[in-house]
C-alpha cells in the first residue's frame, strides 16, 4: 500500500524552518532546480521495519551555508563543508522522524546519510510516493517520500 503525505511533509518541513532556523519556507509547484554537481545537497534517512523506504531532502548547498550558519550561531563565510553536511543530515532525520510517527509500527529510522551530488541519488526498488517542492528565500529544496516495493 503506497502511503502518501505531501500535506504532512509540508507541515513538518515548514515547522522545522521557521522553529529551529526561522527561515521562511513554502511550498511551491515550480520544481527543484539542481545547482550542479558541487553546489546541490542530498541528504538521506532509510526507514526499515512494518513500512519500508527513505525521506531524502534535496537542497542547494548555499541553503546548507545560511542553515549551519544559524544553527552554529556562526557568520556564513566561517561555515565550512564538514558542518553543511552535518546540518542537512540532522534536518533530514528530524524530518524523517517526524513522518515515521505516520507510519505503522513498528518502524525504525537509519543515521543520515548526505551527499554533494548533481540530483541523482538512485534508491533501488523504490517508488516515488511523495514529492514536495518548497521556496526557501528564493531557492528551491525538494522533500521526497520513497517506498520500497512490497515482495
Amino acid at each position: 500500500m503506497a502511503f502518501e503525505c505531501e500535506a504532512e511533509i509540508s507541515q513538518f518541513v515548514t515547522d522545522i524552518w521557521s522553529t529551529f532556523l526561522s527561515m521562511k519556507v513554502s511550498p511551491t509547484d515550480k520544481p527543484f532546480k539542481p545547482k550542479g554537481k558541487d553546489n546541490t545537497l542530498a541528504g538521506c534517512v532509510q526507514i526499515t521495519g512494518e513500512w519500508q523506504g527513505a525521506v531524502t531532502l534535496y537542497a542547494p548547498k548555499e541553503i546548507g551555508k545560511r542553515v549551519a550558519a544559524t544553527m552554529y550561531g556562526l557568520d556564513e563565510k566561517e561555515v565550512d563543508n564538514q558542518q553543511v553536511q552535518d546540518v542537512i543530515g540532522e534536518i533530514t532525520n528530524i524530518l524523517a522522524g517526524n513522518i515515521k510517527s505516520l507510519l505503522p509500527a513498528p518502524c525504525s529510522i537509519s543515521l543520515p546519510c548526505v551527499a554533494i551530488t548533481d540530483y541523482n541519488l538512485h534508491h533501488p526498488g523504490s517508488e516515488t510516493v511523495s514529492a514536495v517542492n518548497f521556496d526557501c528565500e528564493g531557492l528551491s529544496i525538494l522533500v521526497v517520500l520513497l517506498q520500497e516495493h512490497v515482495k
